[in-house]
């Protein structure tokens, strides 16, 4: 009996592997067809799999969708965090450790980026966004300005203030990224690391001038 029990409740490897290709699908999907474009039926031929394969894993389309984007959040949050962990008290270091995850094609491929703006522009989806990301966007915003305000201390820039300094820099990634769905693989992601780093090098050149 208990056997059985654990059989029903660990799924197998070859189900967990289904599954993960129909997210990846959807994910591919959404890119070329927007949320609303987004069908079973496109997703399963994505997949390669039947439709009923993708309604036995989610049931239906919309639990489809916000799982797409709680395993985006996830992968984004989990690759932040790791950029950031160990350099509490090193913020050149933290940031340059962030710009390179913001533009790793593996955070940053184009149809990923194309989930992110579809969730955050459709006005259907955008109180999923918020209810499902919107706690983390508030911990990358607080992070950022924690960081820039040890710079500015740290460099005496008294004229500069941390919260404008960190919207200006999370905007300067926000365009890039939307360069990333623009011109997807045609996007040259070692001219944005430096442009990123040349932005910091304007505000902050006794820290980033050099490595920019």
């Amino acid at each position: 009996m208990a056997e059985a029990l654990r059989a029903v409740r660990t799924t197998p490897p070859s189900g967990a592997a289904t599954r993960a290709s129909i997210l990846e699908a959807t994910i591919g999907v959404i890119a070329r067809q927007s949320l609303s474009g987004t069908t079973v039926e496109r997703v399963a031929l994505a997949a390669k799999v039947a439709p009923g394969t993708v309604i036995l894993h989610f049931k239906r389309k919309e639990a489809l969708l916000v799982e797409v984007l709680d395993h985006l959040t996830n992968e984004f949050e989990r690759a932040r965090t790791t950029a950031l962990q160990d350099a509490a008290d090193q913020p050149v270091e933290a940031l340059k450790r962030l710009i390179a995850t913001m533009f790793d094609p593996a955070v940053s491929a184009p149809d990923k980026v194309a989930v992110w703006y579809a969730f955050w522009g459709e006005a259907g989806s955008r109180s999923t966004y918020l209810e499902r990301v919107g706690a983390i966007d508030t911990r990358y915003h607080e992070d950022m300005v924690r960081i820039m305000g040890d710079l500015i201390r740290r460099g005496g820039h008294r004229h500069l203030d941390a919260e404008a300094v960190a919207i200006g820099f999370i905007g300067v990634l926000e365009y890039l990224w939307q360069e990333i769905m623009v011109e997807a693989a045609a996007f040259d992601r070692a001219n944005a690391r430096r442009t990123a780093l040349n932005y910091l090098a304007g505000l902050f050149p006794e820290a980033f001038a050099l490595s920019a």
